[in-house]
């Protein structure tokens, strides 16, 4: 059984390119695309670890900065105002790199699978909507 067919839409600049490239391997301008598009998709699990372990780093650093700066300001010649204040903001800090992190995190979604199942459920089908 054929796959089914997708369609997208190329900027002329772009469109142009993929056509010469097609011409001078002599093959199909959809078989151009179809490759760079796999290649691409086949690179996003590794760009998505590294992003997150790039992005845990960044946490890691800024968290223990913060932490070390607020036992810097603890010691007990340091209970001034401005102290307690740089100690309310470096708190604030961790709290919004904890934040960040949790909002960073990929999670596994449906909707997409949801948006076509419930698309392919229907009696009478129309395209999709983007």
């Amino acid at each position: 059984m054929r796959e089914p067919a997708i369609m997208f839409r190329l900027p002329a600049h772009v469109l142009s390119d993929v056509e010469a490239l097609a011409q001078r391997l002599d093959v199909s301008v959809n078989i151009i695309a179809k490759l760079i598009v796999t290649r691409e998709i086949m690179h996003i699990p590794a760009m998505l670890e590294e992003h997150d372990r790039q992005l845990a780093n960044m946490h890691q650093f800024l968290r223990e900065l913060a932490f070390r700066n607020e036992e810097f300001l603890s010691e007990d010649r340091r209970n001034g105002a401005a102290a307690q204040a740089i100690k309310g903001k470096l708190h604030e800090v961790t709290i919004a790199l904890d934040a960040i992190r949790d909002a960073a995190f990929i999670r596994p979604s449906t909707f997409i699978a949801d948006l076509i199942r419930s698309h392919d459920e229907r009696s009478v089908q129309k395209s999709l909507r983007i």
